[in-house]
């Protein structure tokens, strides 16, 4: 195939623009309700009560969110990109209306874990679309649009949390998601052909039959999806105050090992078969490079979920700050993720660093950080190095994702490229859905105990149910429960360091000098 044969099979020009310019609406959005309850949670509990299932409001859209980004990639190889995207994106809006209606945290529960189907499906395939939209030589530059975009939407999601909740309007946060998508469903309708050039689709002349919903491999993603949800709710369980050898507990976490195993197994077996499809092929398991980017998808993942919903509630229950002003100070972090995904992808560009290399430095860069991080005093005074500390877990953060996206496509075989961006994908939402979860486990039970030590039980659980409460607290009291919050964070920072530090020897396993080669 000559030069012009190939540049036919992509996009340019105001086609493209317009192409990608829906795509990262809909994706900002989608990525963005990962983050933007974070400075919310405390109005919306306020509102609705119980505190201390909180956490699920965070989970429930993730556990969704990561448990089906094998799925879409899959199903978009049979119905079509373009098919499937804008069914995600219907799913997307529909359920954002619903959050915004919720009455009780059980509804909103309920809702975000069909609202994350739908997100879960933009987040998919808008990564898997560009490297099919533009050829090799132009992917560092969209590898670097996309990680920017999530990471913004990370960033401005806690904001425009904090600015709603400020004026008591929580559902607007939810609401606000329907005229958008909906007018981005009009924009991908009329800009997106039926087919790309490059998807499998193309070459598809039988177009969807029953025959080829059998290449979806639905009970490796029903086993995945499983032990997600088993370990995530056995962990949340744990932080509502349930004894680990519990009946609510340990049978949940004892059945995740019986479902990772069956999940493996199964992914060996249809590896070797025609049909269906493995979501996750055995090859990924029998190579080290790809073994160690999932590794470090997982480990990333839960730092920067954990640092984005924790860092703006410390500061409004220790520092006694408004969510706006919470957002505000968490672009500390926040700002120097994208900062860090420009700068990681211009560096594999031109000077052609590997990014293996990148991602090894990423690594040292949140270790740093959290280590800093995590002696923070636990007085109710702002502590100005703090910010210097976000802004190293912000770049490590940025330098790992940017390199793991851009070495998808030249470290896995072409014929992997959906699963393979999905994969990514997947195990970096389940890295942040488990790290959340961990973190609950451990923190929750920790602020039951001591503020029981401190206060009578009906103001422990008041403060418990509506940490609002806290100002009917003495100036004593008030300062000593807000210590209490200070000392949790601290312990859910060095559960950060735990997942930094994991990701050097990650690394190292999968270390390559590979340069990404573009082409040019």
């Amino acid at each position: 195939m000559d030069h012009s044969q190939v540049q036919s099979l992509y996009f340019s020009g105001w086609k493209l623009h317009g192409i990608t310019f829906w795509l990262l609406v809909a994706l900002f959005v989608a990525q963005m309700d990962t983050s933007v309850t974070s400075t919310a949670i405390l109005e919306i509990t306020d509102q609705l009560g119980d505190y201390e299932k909180s956490p699920w409001v965070f989970t429930a859209y993730m556990l969704t969110f990561c448990g089906f980004q094998l799925v879409w990639a899959k199903l978009s190889d049979i119905l079509t990109r373009k098919t499937a995207m804008l069914g995600s994106l219907l799913i997307f809006t529909i359920f954002s209306g619903a959050c915004a209606a919720s009455q009780t945290l059980t509804q909103l529960i309920m809702f975000r874990w069909a609202q994350g189907v739908g997100g879960c499906g933009i987040f998919a395939l808008t990564q898997l679309m560009f490297f099919e939209l533009v050829p090799p030589s132009k992917w560092p530059l969209y590898v670097g649009l996309f990680t920017v975009v999530v990471a913004l939407s990370l960033v401005v999601g806690p904001l425009i949390g904090g600015f709603i909740s400020v004026h008591h309007q929580w559902r607007w946060i939810f609401l606000l998601n329907v005229p958008i998508c909906s007018i981005a469903l009009l924009g991908i309708s009329f800009t997106i052909p039926s087919k790309l050039p490059t998807e499998p689709a193309a070459n598809n002349s039988t177009g969807f039959s029953k025959a080829s919903l059998r290449r979806v491999d639905v009970l490796g993603s029903t086993l995945l999806l499983g032990a997600c949800i088993l370990i995530s709710t056995g962990l949340q369980q744990a932080g509502l105050g349930y004894a680990w050898t519990s009946v609510f507990v340990l049978p949940l976490l004892l059945v995740v090992p019986i479902f990772i195993v069956a999940f493996f197994a199964w992914e060996w077996y249809v590896t070797r078969r025609k049909t269906p499809e493995p979501v996750f092929p055995w090859r990924f398991c029998q190579s080290r490079i790809c073994l160690g980017m999932v590794l470090n998808s997982f480990f990333s993942g839960a730092v920067l979920m954990i640092c984005l919903v924790q860092i703006p509630q410390r500061y409004m229950t220790v520092n006694g700050l408004s969510p706006l002003h919470a957002a505000v100070r968490l672009l500390a972090f926040g700002a120097f993720v994208p900062g860090g995904c420009m700068i990681a992808a211009a560096l594999m560009g031109k000077p052609k660093v590997p990014p293996a290399v990148l991602i090894l430095i990423g690594a040292a860069f949140q270790l740093i950080g959290a280590i800093f991080l995590s002696r923070l005093p636990t007085h109710s005074q702002l502590y100005s190095p703090q910010y210097g500390f976000q802004v190293l877990l912000g770049l490590g953060v940025g330098f790992v994702s940017a390199g793991l996206i851009l070495l998808v496509p030249f470290a896995m075989e072409k014929r992997d490229l959906g699963v393979g961006t999905a994969s990514m994908a997947q195990f970096r939402v389940l890295g942040g859905l488990i790290g959340i979860a961990i973190a609950a486990s451990l923190s929750i039970p920790q602020l039951h105990r001591h503020l029981a030590s401190l206060l009578s039980p009906d103001l422990a659980l008041a403060v418990l149910q509506k940490t609002e409460n806290m100002a009917f607290l003495t100036a004593v009291g008030r300062e000593k429960a807000q210590a209490v919050f200070g000392e949790s964070f601290s312990l859910q920072i060095k559960l950060v360091i735990g997942f930094a530090a994991a990701q050097i020897p990650a690394t190292a396993f999968m270390w390559t000098g590979q340069v990404v080669n573009t082409g040019e």
